[in-house]
């Protein structure tokens, strides 16, 4: 590297480490103090600076928060803040691939000091919480206390601010939820809540950046950067403290009973110096695992002393018990102080989160405050919406506490199903959590088949009140039944593992007896089901059996092959089969039919049979592949100016050079024209879609319900594609949203290259394709070509699915094929080999 080189690295490193100093910037806290007159308490709370290369220029949004100190004041509001985005030039071509277009950025104005009756908003993202219902009482609204015994500490101003950020998040979740969802909470449930947040400033931040961390124990000496050491202890000393009205907060080193649980405390180098300190030697290389064991072991062994000390039973035990307290005091001697979340807190404010954010987290899961935090200061910006909050997805404290418990399972399942076929403890462990929840899957769908309203009706049920349906059968995402559905789905896995054949066709019969839940599902039911009635089920060793045995066993095995064409045709007629199950159910009744000797005019008949897809046609190209032995993942080759690259990046150099532009975008090219197509649609105010204010998509994206839910807008927007209006609504969503979190869009494509892209595949196929999405978005999401070319003179696009050697094409790639050469689209099929491409030519 040139000095050159370097000192400009340097120089990028500053200005990088410049901008994220002055990450937040001034604003106003007015405090309403206890006395008679108001005292301007003076704290620089957020302001962001713009995510540009360079720190001089910078815009920044003033954020005005109002702290209350009376018992009845309002708790914290504070307006969301976004990073300024830049504003796209109106000066474009659509006949030029070339650079990307001209960014701007608006001049911000500082916000100026507001009165204590001012309404702040979410910078129209995040509507106040609705009211309650008029049959249910209202919640006693939540106060934020006048206590200040945290924040008095000589911090500094940047410590203060992101307390108050943290503080405001917290109040703002438990503000919300009890606000209108306070019926999922128990009366003793809701007096803990109150009591929390009647707790001085400091303990609040400390205890929600605890719950932001892995709950386990933590050593008090290292929650410096949350405080000073005092005000840390002091903080620790009252979250312990029990009440009449609830239970600790917290949890200290008195209350460690497990010495195992002690031991993983300790660092591997502490627990070898404890290990010496017990006459334990041979530690070299020696895991934590084993040395935690040797000293348990050790710790569990009688002294000689009292091997010949005369004891009862139960002294002996007492006196093991007693050694394994020595032995927790002598690692709470080592560690310090120690402070735990109290568990039933922890679930009680787990559920809390799940209430608000309508997502579960588990063990190992980034909590979902983190996300709030980022948007709050700007580090990342969701898109503007009107948050429309239902207060009716769930339906009752048990339901929520059931669906979180369920979920909970399921998630383990999911961890035991990852495991390799040949580690079968491991599946064993799932198909029993199974079989412990059958029976209650069992009842369940027997309360379905007395349910005759919404439970019946199907999504593709085509008259008025097709929303309705959609909307409940979404919300049925959020019920017992549907984490419980996925439990089944999971156990019908493990009993294929574990070649229990006959136990994964009765748990797929029970899965497709319904059509509650996991509608997207159905096809892969199905086509498990055929092959286990083919292959599986069927008798073996035909061949071998003789006389009656063997047309006995020959008329077992047509029976069987019967069985799984009458599964195809009724996968074939259920309408919630997507196209990818159709390709495949089709084919297989085919090679079914054979078997049976049927002849031309017995086959079954039906439109939706699809057996073949369009194929593209192929083009070789070569290049010198880098061989490297230690290497994993995708393969290296050499490119331009002999930089290693990937096969895709290979391939587009060579169509470059054939007089095309383009990008290696796969999938990204089509969901950001989707998204930037149907922005307004997909952000349409359905209730309890947009529950939140950190939300890069509704919550029904992506499930089956999606297009049903919103198909008058759909349909209308399709048409409007249809009519040639798609450039407009790129470009002006482009420039409305351009930097937000939004599903499918990457912002790396320039608006120009993505109305070139639409203004080549035209108004008909672009809708066509759009359709595909919005009906099936989860799965036809990905599997796109690899590589979108254009060639500006022809005026025609051409996508281009990239294969190495020994790499094939997936049935998802071959569908999307299949869909653009329908849709008259050129594709091809680029097999890059290795060799000289000269010798080629």
């Amino acid at each position: 590297m040139t000095q050159a080189k370097r000192k400009r690295n340097e120089v990028a490193k500053i200005h990088t480490r410049s901008a994220q100093k002055k990450l937040y910037d001034e604003a106003i806290v007015l405090s309403d103090s206890s006395s008679d007159s108001d005292v301007a308490e003076v704290t620089s709370v957020f302001a962001i600076s713009a995510s540009l290369p360079l720190p001089t220029t910078r815009a920044a949004e003033a954020v005005v928060v109002v702290l209350g100190d009376s018992e009845t004041e309002s708790p914290i509001e504070v307006p969301h803040v976004r990073r300024q985005r830049p504003i796209l030039s109106r000066s474009m071509s659509l006949h030029s691939p070339g650079p990307a277009a001209t960014l701007s950025r608006r001049p911000v104005e500082r916000s100026s000091i507001l009165p204590l009756n001012t309404e702040v908003e979410f910078s129209g993202i995040c509507s106040p919480p609705p009211s309650q219902p008029n049959d249910t009482a209202p919640a006693t609204p939540l106060t934020t206390p006048n206590t200040d015994h945290g924040l008095a500490s000589p911090d500094t101003d940047d410590k203060q601010k992101e307390r108050l950020l943290y503080l405001h998040i917290f109040d703002n979740v438990l503000q919300t939820v009890l606000s209108g969802e306070s019926h999922l909470f128990s009366d003793q449930e809701q007096a803990t809540l109150r009591a929390f947040t009647s707790l001085e400033r400091h303990s609040r931040y400390l205890y929600t950046r605890l719950f932001m961390r892995k709950h386990g124990w933590i050593r008090v000496s290292t929650l410096n950067t949350y405080g000073e050491d005092v005000v840390v202890e002091q903080s620790c000393k009252c979250l312990g403290t029990r009440t009449s009205s609830h239970e600790p907060f917290v949890q200290s080193e008195a209350e460690i009973a497990d010495s195992e649980e002690a031991l993983q405390i300790l660092t591997l180098p502490e627990l070898k110096a404890l290990a010496k300190t017990r006459g334990i030697k041979q530690l070299t290389n020696k895991p934590k695992e084993a040395i935690c064991a040797a000293i348990l072991k050790g710790a569990k062994q009688r002294t000689v002393i009292s091997f010949f000390r005369k004891t009862s039973d139960s002294g002996s035990e007492d006196s093991t018990k007693q050694r394994l307290d020595v032995l927790v005091r002598e690692v709470t001697k080592l560690t310090g102080p120690l402070v735990r979340l109290s568990p039933l807190t922890v679930e009680l404010f787990e559920r809390l989160h799940l209430v608000f954010f309508r997502t579960p987290t588990f063990r190992g899961d980034d909590n979902p405050m983190k996300v709030a935090v980022l948007a709050t200061i700007g580090q990342i910006r969701f898109p503007k919406y009107n948050v429309t909050r239902s207060h009716d997805l769930f339906a009752s404290r048990d339901d929520v506490i059931q669906y979180r418990a369920l979920l909970e399972v399921g998630s383990q399942m999911g961890e035991l199903g990852s495991a390799l076929v040949k580690e079968t403890e491991k599946h064993k462990q799932g198909w029993e959590m199974f079989l412990e929840h059958r029976d209650k899957w069992e009842r369940h769908i027997e309360s379905l088949c007395e349910k005759t309203s919404a439970y019946s009706r199907s999504l593709t049920y085509s008259g008025d009140g097709d929303e309705v349906v959609a909307i409940e059968y979404w919300k049925r995402r959020f019920t017992p039944g549907s984490a419980l559905a996925q439990i089944v789905e999971r156990g019908a896995k493990f009993a294929a593992n574990l070649k229990q054949f006959e136990d994964e066709e009765c748990v797929l019969q029970s899965l497709l007896a319904q059509t509650a839940y996991r509608l997207g599902k159905r096809g892969d039911w199905y086509e498990r089901l055929i092959l286990l009635h083919s292959a599986h089920l069927r008798p073996k060793r035909i061949k071998s059996s003789k006389g009656d045995d063997k047309q006995t066993a020959s008329a077992l095995l047509r029976q069987a092959l019967l069985t799984a064409r009458d599964i195809c045709i009724r996968a074939l007629n259920d309408q919630h089969v997507g196209r990818l199950s159709l390709h495949s159910i089709s084919r297989q009744m085919r090679a079914l039919e054979a078997k049976l000797s049927f002849a031309e005019d017995q086959l079954y008949q039906h439109s939706r049979i699809s057996l073949e897809w369009k194929s593209a046609p192929e083009r070789t190209v070569y290049g010198v592949r880098i061989n490297d032995r230690n290497r994993r993942g995708p393969s290296l080759w050499d490119g331009n100016d002999e930089v290693p690259c990937s096969v895709e990046r290979l391939a587009l150099w060579r169509y470059q050079s054939l007089g095309y532009a383009g990008l290696h975008s796969e999938n990204s090219m089509v969901t950001s024209l989707f998204s930037l197509l149907f922005w307004d649609v997909i952000f349409h105010p359905l209730p309890g879609t947009l529950d939140t204010e950190y939300q890069s998509r509704p919550l029904d994206m992506g499930n089956e319900s999606f297009y049903f839910s919103r198909q008058t807008l759909i349909d209308q927007r399709l048409k409007e594609i249809v009519d040639g209006e798609f450039a407009d609504i790129i470009l002006a969503n482009y420039d409305f949203g351009y930097g937000a979190e939004c599903v499918g869009v990457s912002w790396d494509i320039t608006c120009d290259q993505l109305l070139i892209v639409a203004k080549y595949i035209g108004g008909h196929a672009l809708a066509a394709i759009c359709q595909v999405l919005a009906r099936e978005y989860r799965s036809k999401s990905s599997g796109f070509p690899d590589l979108c070319l254009w060639n500006s003179v022809t005026e025609k696009v051409m996508f281009v699915e990239v294969k190495g050697p020994k790499d094939k094409l997936s049935d998802s790639q071959r569908d999307w094929i299949d869909i653009l050469l329908t849709n008259g689209l050129s594709v091809e099929v680029c097999l890059v080999r290795e060799g000289d491409a000269r010798d080629h030519e």
